[in-house]
């Protein structure tokens, strides 16, 4: 790896411009279509730059990323580097240098937009660093000029950065600033302080080609970074305008989940900037070739359980299917709970069906896929699963009839998810159906857990299965003395006049006993609180005692 970097650092500008010219004549083309492609994006940001002023005066959101449509040829070219390894393959040291120039202006403007004014330091270093790196290997054929620029160089980002540290730039920029990007700025800036001088003394010590590695891997890294930066910011930039804009702005699920789409998309970004810069910086050592090598390696080791023999890859390949089963199946019950249920007018209980069978259909789908990745023969497993499903019949009875009552309760849904029943002398909200049982939360806070079997074969009283109306009953005695109808009339004016009682049905008061000393009425009446039935009941109650008390009806 030393001995590559040498040859590479070493060779003549004549040299470099002789691969330059046999790329450009190999490739010809490259260069046209990297300008269309420019072109192109630039075009499409300046439409949407159109489109943003329209809305920016409403959305701070919109707001934000204003800057990054003010410079569209800049945006234009640096999303341009993305696709640069593939319109320029393997291109020579001299190509890469003019890219590399060409890319930082377009860069630095562009980050000018977006960070405040006590950043700038950093930007116009990064310019004449690049330069004097560019300058230092176009003069690596006279090798004490290019060690003599290499330890200027390495001298002067040393004390650029203990000056930065040292004036608090850092510190007072945080405040202006993310958490996270102060925070990468300042570790970036420690790890300078440290890798700069180590790289000048080993220079100056007779270790060139190790002070030299140090100091450009530094380098490169730092510019790579805040290219990656810039385009992860046109990136949002587009991403916010995308999500206020038709189609997707137009979306359910957008309008109410906007903050957080934004906030993981982000982070997708984020973490594929960091795998391409992983990428670049394996490929600078000359690491990926043999990394790549020794991953097939070991995702071709065998695995071997008895007779059968599996891969690591295979297994490996089996758990992604699994997990991406799960990743999709959340992700496709969302999109549906939050927006397209919204368009129809289903029947309470359907949305919650048709997302669970989803569920169970996409993790099956799922894991039959991981089965194929294992290399396992479908058929065959279907001959083992009908030989086995007779052991499992007996000794899992209980656990597939639940599941089979499971389905039933879906499908047939005699009781579904926000019912309150009871069954087996508990009574409370259905919160879940599950694959074996349900959870049932009871008045008094707990949870209780049923399995699917005894609410498909027990008897199960469901208070709101046709509507969400409940009767409360109040029983009141009172002495024999008195007037039959005008307690009648007493006990429905009461009922009508209290605001948690429905209008339809009217309360009803019927007598249900007579005695020697006391006629026993029950005041019946309907709410559409059925959660608050308890409640409810003991208000009627207090106000069916005050207004006997008013009218001084004695009770029994």
């Amino acid at each position: 790896m030393g001995s590559d970097f040498e040859e590479r650092s070493g060779k003549s500008f004549a040299s470099q411009w002789r691969a330059a010219t046999a790329f450009i004549k190999r490739y010809p083309f490259s260069p046209l279509a990297h300008a269309v492609l420019i072109f192109l994006i630039a075009a499409t940001v300046y439409w949407l730059r159109r489109r943003l002023r329209k809305f920016a005066q409403d959305e701070p959101d919109l707001q934000r990323a204003a800057p990054i449509f003010d410079l569209p040829v800049s945006a234009a070219f640096v999303l341009s580097l993305l696709i640069v390894p593939s319109v320029y393959p393997q291109a020579p040291r001299l190509i890469q240098a003019v890219l590399g120039a060409a890319a930082l202006f377009p860069t630095i403007l562009i980050l000018r937009r977006l960070l405040e004014p006590k950043l700038f330091p950093i930007l116009h270093a990064l310019v004449v660093i690049y330069f004097v790196s560019q300058l230092r290997l176009l003069t690596a054929s006279l090798p004490v000029l290019s060690r003599l620029l290499f330890l200027a160089e390495m001298l002067g980002c040393f004390l650029f950065l203990l000056w930065l540290v040292r004036s608090g730039h850092l510190m007072t920029s945080a405040a202006e600033t993310s958490v996270r990007f102060s925070r990468a700025i300042r570790v970036i800036s420690t790890i300078g302080l440290l890798v700069f001088p180590a790289a000048f003394l080993s220079n100056l010590l007779g270790y060139v080609n190790l002070g030299n590695l140090l100091g450009v891997f530094y380098l490169r890294s730092v510019f790579l970074a805040a290219m990656l930066y810039a385009v992860i910011r046109i990136l949002e930039g587009l991403l916010i305008l995308a999500l206020h804009l038709w189609p997707l702005g137009s979306l359910r699920v957008v309008r109410l989940h906007r903050e957080m789409l934004h906030r993981r998309t982000c982070h997708a970004f984020e973490f594929l900037a960091f795998l391409f810069w992983l990428d670049r910086t394996l490929d600078f050592f000359g690491l990926i070739a043999p990394i790549v090598d020794g991953v097939k390696a070991a995702l071709s080791a065998n695995l071997v359980i008895g007779s059968l023999s599996l891969s690591v890859g295979q297994v490996l390949a089996f758990l992604i299917a699994v997990w991406g089963s799960f990743l999709v199946s959340k992700f496709l019950r969302f999109v549906l709970e939050e927006d397209v249920y919204q368009h129809f007018k289903l029947a309470r209980g359907i949305p919650y069906a048709i997302s669970t069978m989803l569920h169970y259909a996409i993790l099956l789908l799922g894991f039959f896929i991981g089965l194929g990745a294992l290399g396992i023969d479908l058929s065959k497993i279907a001959i083992l699963a009908g030989a086995f499903s007779v052991g499992v019949g007996f000794g899992l009875q209980n656990v597939i009839n639940n599941f089979v009552s499971g389905l039933i309760l879906l499908f047939e849904r005699p009781i579904k998810v926000g019912d309150v029943i009871e069954v087996g002398g508990v009574g409370g909200e259905v919160r879940r159906i599950g694959i074996r049982a349900s959870v049932i939360r009871a008045t008094d806070g707990s949870e209780v857990i049923v399995p699917n079997g005894s609410l498909i074969s027990g008897q199960v009283t469901n208070w709101t299965f046709s509507d969400r109306e409940r009767a409360v009953e109040v029983s009141v005695s009172i002495a024999r003395d008195a007037d039959p109808q005008r307690v009648m009339e007493l006990l429905k004016a009461t009922a009508a006049s209290h605001p948690g009682v429905a209008k339809a049905p009217s309360p009803q008061v019927y007598a249900v006993s007579f005695a020697a000393g006391a006629t026993t009425f029950q005041l019946r009446a309907w709410t559409d609180r059925y959660q608050d039935w308890a409640q409810l009941r003991s208000d009627l109650a207090l106000a069916v005692n005050d207004a006997l008390a008013r009218e001084k009806i004695a009770l029994a």
